[in-house]
């Protein structure tokens, strides 16, 4: 009897151990889930957040140059130069254009020694296009396989 004992008692024992073992491997395997989940909704916002701001960006600087004259559309409306006072003798022009994949930004104050190499990135992009709509500007990027559109009213325009 103390043979079957000792057994029955080291079979529980052994049962009691694989259920502790079950329970760590699922929490484990959970826990991986869980972390691919957050990395993937991270990357996710990070990526819609870098375009909203970049597009955010592009849109502040021509309300900015709202003035007449001061918003003109170039290069069948893949490039714009801004002005904020074209009145002046000396304006400074921000140009913004695509440019190698990228929409780019340039500021001068000679509109004429313009190099699209010398441009700062303002975010990666497949494409970008305006163009002149009643009261303002229809602004179009493309980032991936994603076309955002959207309107910029103009109280020039």
């Amino acid at each position: 009897m103390n043979k079957t004992s000792a057994i029955k008692r080291g079979s529980s024992s052994l049962l009691i151990l694989f259920v502790v073992f079950s329970f760590v491997l699922c929490s484990l395997f959970l826990i991986l889930y869980g972390a691919h989940v957050y990395e993937s909704v991270r990357a996710r916002v990070d990526s819609d957040f870098s375009k909203r701001m970049s597009i955010s960006y592009i849109t502040n600087k021509i309300r900015a140059c709202d003035v007449r004259g001061g918003v003109t559309i170039e290069d069948s409306g893949s490039s714009l130069r801004l002005c904020a006072e074209p009145e002046d003798p000396d304006p400074v022009y921000i140009v913004i254009y695509f440019f190698d994949g990228s929409i780019m930004e340039y500021i001068t104050q000679d509109i004429e020694t313009f190099d699209p190499y010398d441009g700062e990135i303002i975010m990666a992009a497949d494409a970008f296009s305006a163009q002149p709509i009643r009261g303002g500007l229809a602004v179009s990027v493309g980032i991936d396989t994603e076309d955002i559109s959207y309107t910029v009213s103009l109280k020039c325009a």
